[in-house]
């Protein structure tokens, strides 16, 4: 899609009521619908350094959406996403959701889950290993496992169709796009008071001081508010990119039949799911790599992750398929989703995005560190919030999950433990017991 404005334009036509989001991911694109949406004067401008290519971790995401989180902030929003995603065509397909055992103390786990599940108005039911395997029968090997919960209402989304969707529509209501990279910011002070001023690009500089600027920006969203030696605001904002090993298949006819379930081995830190064509297959069970993106969220592969992957087949009833050595992508050459690859996404010190308001700096926001599983549902709420006025006004349930998603909530802690923190997280995304 090309752009629908240049930076002079921009610059031309100075608006009080001008919304800059910086990413065009899902999490940007799901915000400039969700903002369009509203009967206002607000002017939406995304930018994104491709519009045409997904270069983000939207761009790679193996799609699974799990509603359930032990952190009761993390399932509401991925509920409200779920609601979203369905009214999107292609967007999103219930096939359900398995998570298995063989220990006791997963089966506590899951028993656990199950009635937090409940509570949460999720349905969950406890399988026999029979019946799990009936619904995976090429992924599952029934005497392997001894405990399974199954989530019916949980699916896989398709990242690229929701972000087109949300794009094309939010261009029909009049959000413009421009093509740039954003490399920095330039701040202002006046009267104590702190705004991004400019936007650097490698096009030029876009006036932004009458603006409200929205970092979409997934895996970079540290580096830029680095910026340099002289960070943008005070508060620490520990996003930590880390690589991730997925893998598939090769080519195969599609299944007849039922769609298989996306599997979840919670004693290996496994998972799996059929993408239609092929199988995929990524794993958690590896000491954290934290990893500086560069122009797309495919990192080079580490070497230790062959053994990674091939450790992590060997939990599948078909692991012989499964490709399991890597090689490096040239970042020059668009992505190929057919070759194990090294995905980098970001973690947090307590797993939870950034959503709200950054307080040292007037003018900007955060929409960071946030998953395709919770994106539509922390887009809707932060417009809510960006819109607060009547009709729009935020409930307190909404001011409830902004303080849990509070940019400045880790202020004051040490980076160095921010980012230990952080890292020990990437072992714990599904909630294994360590």
């Amino acid at each position: 899609m090309p752009s629908t404005l240049n930076i002079a334009q921009l610059n031309n036509n100075p608006s009080p009521r001008r919304i800059i989001i910086i990413g065009g991911g899902i999490v940007g694109a799901a915000l400039a619908f969700h903002l369009s949406k509203a009967q206002s004067e607000n002017h939406i401008t995304l930018i994104d350094k491709s519009l045409e290519i997904l270069l983000g971790s939207t761009g790679h995401a193996p799609g699974f959406v799990g509603q359930l989180n032990e952190s009761p902030v993390l399932t509401r929003l991925a509920k409200d996403t779920v609601q979203d995603y369905l009214t999107i065509p292609g967007g999103f397909e219930a096939v359900g959701g398995l998570e298995l055992s063989s220990t006791s103390s997963g089966l506590e786990t899951l028993e656990r889950r199950q009635r937090i599940a409940q509570g949460a108005g999720l349905p969950a039911e406890l399988l026999s290993p029979e019946a799990a395997t009936s619904l995976a029968r090429d992924f599952i090997h029934a005497n392997s496992i001894k405990h399974c919960l199954h989530f019916p209402s949980d699916g896989t989304a398709n990242a690229g169709v929701i972000t087109s969707y949300y794009i094309h529509q939010a261009r029909a209501r009049g959000v413009d796009f421009l093509e740039a990279a954003v490399t920095g910011f330039a701040t202002k002070k006046e009267n104590e008071t702190t705004k991004i001023a400019t936007i650097k690009t490698g096009s030029g500089d876009i006036n932004s001081e009458d603006s409200t600027v929205i970092l979409a920006t997934g895996i970079w969203t540290s580096s830029l508010i680095c910026n340099g030696s002289t960070p943008v605001t005070q508060v620490p904002i520990p996003i930590v990119p880390v690589a991730h090993p997925y893998t598939f298949t090769p080519p195969r006819a599609r299944r007849v039949g039922t769609p298989y379930p996306f599997v979840r081995w919670l004693d290996h830190h496994v998972y799996a799911r059929d993408h239609g064509d092929r199988d995929g297959l990524g794993s958690y069970g590896h000491p954290p790599v934290q990893l500086d993106p560069t122009e797309s969220a495919i990192g080079a592969w580490p070497s230790g992750f062959d053994q990674v992957l091939s450790d992590a087949s060997s939990h599948l009833k078909n692991k012989t398929e499964f490709q399991v050595q890597g090689q490096d992508t040239d970042p020059e050459e668009p992505w190929a989703a057919d070759k194990p690859f090294n995905g980098i996404f970001s973690v947090t010190p307590d797993n939870l995005p950034f959503a709200g308001r950054v307080p040292d700096v007037a003018n900007l926001w955060l929409a960071a560190a946030i998953w395709v599983t919770t994106a539509a549902g922390t887009a809707k709420l932060l417009a809510r919030e960006i819109l607060a006025d009547g009709e729009h006004s935020t409930t307190s349930e909404d001011k409830a999950l902004l303080d849990a998603l509070n940019p400045a909530r880790f202020q004051g802690v040490a980076a160095d433990l921010l980012l230990q923190q952080s890292l020990s997280k990437y072992n714990d995304i599904y909630n294994r017991e360590t």
